[in-house]
């Protein structure tokens, strides 16, 4: 027989056929089908046309199975069995896991998930491997097609088929060490900076793909106060800025928020921006992922684990 003979065949009548083996009784099968006696009767005179001959016999308990349906009956159990273990869906156990997670996150982020996560992983899951691998051009397209699982970042998404999920609203501020003069000038972190006291310092920039190409408020706001800031040093790896910022006078332009243990651990600290440009700066971190990475078990497990991570000591 050809598979696509298949598709003549109800299903259904295999389900019937095997419930009237169990129950050699048309009404009792009935009742378990939640169909009449009368639509029973005509499921078993069907099934007597599929298989081109008689399948039960009445008798005065009920009916009775012929030679041919119980020489049928050990087919029929697995074929219905592995018909159910087909739809059914798999139970997902973390400790039997093997596959791979793929997951793009800023390398201070990844400082202060990973260890964590790592750490969870190694107990529930040891057979889960992580890869961590940057944002670029084409991150969406590898989550689009299954070759990144998941990104954390400050990109907004307009394409369809994606989710987020708000980590954290970021607050702009000015990043600096803590002994930098510019934190003489304020009285406390929350008091604004003079904007010439802001700008007489040279900065160091964080290049973040995609978001800095979009996200440029700041120079359009300085701009048109015919002021700009000396980009002294650019950078992609944001620890890289971090530990330049203690080594000299240059500050950043960073937000308050996510970042705030790793600051106060590696000895930066932050100040208010000045008033003319700290307005309507903020930005939110977001998680994100794709369509396909949504329903599976074990994509929406490792969202919900690297989320518990983000609070959790190392």
């Amino acid at each position: 027989m050809k598979l696509e003979e298949l598709a003549r065949y109800d299903i259904k009548l295999l389900v019937a056929f095997q419930v009237l083996l169990e129950e050699q009784n048309v009404s009792r099968a009935a009742e378990r089908l939640f169909v009449t006696q009368s639509a029973m009767s005509k499921m078993m005179a069907r099934l007597n046309d599929m298989f081109s001959e008689e399948l039960f016999f009445r008798s005065p308990h009920g009916i009775q199975a012929t030679e041919r349906a119980l020489t049928l009956r050990p087919v029929l159990y697995d074929t219905l069995e592995q018909l159910k273990a087909l739809l059914d869906p798999p139970v997902f156990d973390p400790a039997l896991c093997e596959r791979t997670f793929r997951i793009s996150l800023m390398d201070h982020m990844a400082a202060n998930i990973c260890p964590p996560l790592l750490k969870t992983l190694s107990q529930v899951a040891p057979k889960v491997k992580l890869q961590v691998k940057p944002w670029d051009k084409n991150s969406l397209d590898d989550m689009s097609t299954g070759q990144l699982d998941l990104a954390m970042n400050l990109i907004d998404i307009d394409r369809a088929n994606f989710y987020e999920h708000k980590l954290a609203t970021i607050v702009p501020c000015a990043i600096m060490r803590r002994d930098h003069p510019l934190t003489k000038k304020v009285s406390s972190p929350q008091e604004p900076l003079l904007l010439d006291d802001f700008l007489s310092y040279s900065f160091i920039k964080v290049v973040i793909p995609e978001f800095n190409d979009v996200q440029q408020k700041d120079k359009e706001i300085l701009d048109k106060l015919g002021r700009e800031r000396d980009i002294a040093f650019e950078t992609h790896n944001p620890n890289s800025a971090f530990l330049s910022l203690l080594a000299t006078d240059y500050v950043m332009l960073g937000g308050r928020g996510m970042n705030d243990a790793v600051l106060q651990k590696l000895g930066l600290t932050t100040l208010t921006l000045p008033e003319e440009i700290d307005r309507d700066l903020s930005f939110s971190y977001k998680m994100l992922w794709h369509q396909r990475q949504n329903k599976p078990e074990e994509q929406r497990w490792f969202r919900n684990l690297v989320l518990s991570s983000l609070n959790r000591p190392s």
